[in-house]
């Protein structure tokens, strides 16, 4: 595969789907685009808003997938205007939005909705199985299913929050005047497949179902902002870091959402909205046996550890130099074969670290003694023993040390110095 001379692999089209679309991110007009095979080669010039089909025949399927690709302009992720500003200067927002929860509707009818990431132990989720398995074979499924085999990581984490740019207007769903893209990356990965999710919407009775669920919509929004207490954790957030301003917090979830938590920043004409995307947190028969404390402090735990990062990684990004050099041996901070193996950088690592340690801090301060130390004993075990940072206990214990014995007026962001500089001592301490 070639864009304008430029050479990439394209090896996975046996893991295809028989309809796949593609749009590439560049700074100008057009673009040429050719396709190489062992016996053949097709080249054609790309457009934004033009769709180039190619046709290939696949000899280990004994088929053929429509491809089709196009190009778009690279735009900034978000336009802030002053009008928007205002109106969410300051405000924190629970949202259950309506082509979010479509997408997330598609997702539960895919083979990857088979599994863990679509939370199934709920009677929504029975009507929404019975609703819509009618339309598993239509092409927004089909599609959508083909792009999480290829990828499913990236595409349900990319199609999933890039939902958020759209809303509908009548039976249309429209872009709706203020992102681009919401997941990383220099465009939206969802925008080629907006047609199929309309006729999707449109056969399907979407919009009546979704309507008919509005209550109970509310009452899951209506819990988060009673139990929750997203403020709470903006206001400390904003007094440890004093110097990283976001003006507005939004927490964005569906209740078919299983595991995958993701965050985003985005900055537009003076204002930054942190955003969380993450799963509701419902409580089982063996969560209401816990101390009503301990309960409430791992219900809040997703939505911190998704929220803080608008805070902790733009300061973690000041001492990127200093961070390298105290976990630049990373052997002794993650673990192969556990899901801290997937932090393989210096930078990321820590700031992983940070996270969880944060959820220390901000416990420490809001919860009475024994709460705080049962919530305590779960996090650093889970972060040590099931998700394999070595040395988090420890990590944990030194940054709470010193958020105690901090002078008056130093913030958390004070502490970053010794904490990182208490690492890197600690790593060579262990090679002694």
């Amino acid at each position: 595969m070639y864009l304008d001379g430029q050479r990439d692999e394209f090896n996975g089209i046996n893991k295809l789907g028989r309809h796949f679309s593609y749009a590439f991110v560049v700074p100008q007009d057009s673009s040429v685009f050719k396709l190489v095979s062992e016996s053949d080669s097709i080249s054609m010039v790309l457009k934004p808003k033009k769709n180039s089909v190619f046709k290939i025949v696949r000899e280990a399927q004994g088929d053929t997938v429509t491809c089709t690709f196009s190009i778009q302009k690279l735009v900034k992720p978000a336009s802030l205007n002053d009008a928007y500003k205002i109106k969410n200067e300051g405000k924190t927002s629970i949202e259950i939005p309506e082509v979010y929860e479509l997408i997330n509707i598609i997702i539960a009818l895919t083979r990857y909705g088979e599994t863990n990431a679509i939370y199934k132990d709920t009677d929504y989720f029975k009507k929404v199985i019975t609703h819509f398995t009618t339309y598993k074979q239509e092409a927004a499924v089909r599609s959508v299913d083909s792009l999480l085999q290829l990828s499913p990581e990236f595409f349900y984490l990319h199609l999933k929050m890039d939902s958020y740019v759209y809303i509908f207007s009548g039976d249309k769903i429209i872009n709706g005047a203020i992102y681009n893209r919401i997941a990383s990356g220099e465009k939206n990965e969802l925008d080629p497949y907006i047609p199929v999710l309309e006729t999707f919407a449109g056969k399907s009775g979407f919009r009546a179902f979704y309507k008919k669920q509005l209550p109970y919509y509310t009452s899951l929004k209506k819990d988060y902002t009673d139990n929750i207490d997203v403020s709470g954790m903006k206001n400390w957030l904003t007094r440890e870091f004093p110097a990283i301003k976001n003006s507005a917090v939004k927490v964005i979830f569906s209740p078919l959402v299983g595991w995958n938590q993701s965050a985003s920043s985005l900055t537009d004409n003076g204002f930054t909205e942190a955003q969380a995307h993450v799963n509701f947190p419902f409580i089982n028969e063996k969560d209401k046996a816990q101390p009503a404390g301990v309960l409430k402090g791992q219900r809040m735990m997703i939505a911190f550890t998704e929220i803080n990062h608008a805070y902790l990684n733009p300061e973690a990004e000041k001492h990127e130099k200093a961070i390298h050099n105290s976990f630049k041996d990373l052997s002794k901070w993650i673990t192969p074969g556990k899901p801290s193996a997937g932090y393989n950088n210096a930078l990321v690592c820590f700031e992983e670290y940070m996270n969880y340690g944060l959820v220390t801090l901000f416990y420490s301060d809001i919860f009475d003694q024994k709460t705080f130390a049962s919530l305590n004993d779960r996090i650093e075990n889970n972060m040590t023993e099931s998700r394999g940072f070595q040395q988090f206990k420890t990590f944990n214990q030194e940054l709470l040390r010193l958020y105690r014995n901090r002078k008056p007026g130093q913030t958390v962001a004070d502490l970053y110095p010794d904490i990182i500089n208490w690492a890197s001592g600690h790593a060579d301490a262990r090679d002694r």
